[in-house]
């Protein structure tokens, strides 16, 4: 098994303070695999085979709605799970997972969550802290499509979250969120029509908060930006 570079992890990495002897007992049930842009990870309603912890790269959680719609739940990065069923005893995803950057995750089979599941451990105790950061985070994200706050100010508080998760300062007022967004992957952040995002993106930067760099986004203004995003919080 591929030895854990947590450099890029948000403290703390769920293997990553793991004892190699700890981990070495699941040799075997669990290895390293790597996703390209636009990979699937799993489908909405495809069998478990366990979970992914994200090491590297940035992935998005979603949901076919009844409609056909696709819903973003989350967006996820260094240090989160995904296909937590597996430690739930279910079945099959009832999320799809593609690779919104290249992704490189660590692949733990359905034996191994069993056995954090039913032979507690140190590392048990780091999933579940891990796995609680991120209930948290993606109750965020819900929000921003049940929220009765308008599309500007959800679209405000969401670039907000992403600068702070995401993003890179690059001055003292302004941050890039390190992501290729577009109108129509925020639009299914927020439940709301690709043109009706561009339209607000317009706004935003005709006000001077935010400026589109290709498909990157620049905060320019956090303070302003936050204002705008008050009422939805």
């Amino acid at each position: 098994m591929e030895k854990l570079s947590c450099a890029q992890c948000r403290p703390p990495c769920p293997l990553g303070e793991i004892s190699p002897l700890e981990i070495g007992a699941l040799d075997g049930l669990i290895r390293s695999v790597s996703f390209l842009p636009g990979q699937v990870l799993f489908e909405q309603g495809d069998p478990h085979s366990g979970c992914y912890l994200i090491c590297e790269g940035v992935a998005i959680l979603f949901r076919r709605a009844a409609d056909g719609r696709r819903l973003v739940i989350g967006v996820v990065g260094p240090g989160d799970i995904v296909g937590v069923g597996s430690f739930l005893g279910q079945e099959r995803h009832e999320l799809s997972v593609y690779a919104l950057t290249e992704v490189r995750a660590q692949h733990l089979t359905e034996a191994a969550c069993e056995r954090l599941v039913t032979e507690p451990s140190l590392l048990t105790g780091q999933f579940l802290l891990a796995l609680a950061r991120q209930v948290k985070v993606l109750r965020r994200y819900s929000h921003y499509v049940a929220a009765h706050a308008g599309v500007r100010e959800r679209l405000a508080a969401l670039l907000l979250e992403l600068g702070e998760r995401f993003g890179q300062r690059i001055s003292p007022k302004g941050v890039r969120i390190e992501l290729q967004l577009s109108c129509e992957l925020l639009g299914q952040m927020i439940d709301s029509h690709r043109s009706t995002v561009n339209l607000e993106l317009l706004e935003l930067e005709q006000r001077g908060l935010i400026e589109r760099v290709s498909r990157q986004i620049v905060i320019l203004d956090e303070a302003r930006l936050r204002e705008l995003a008050q009422s939805f919080f």
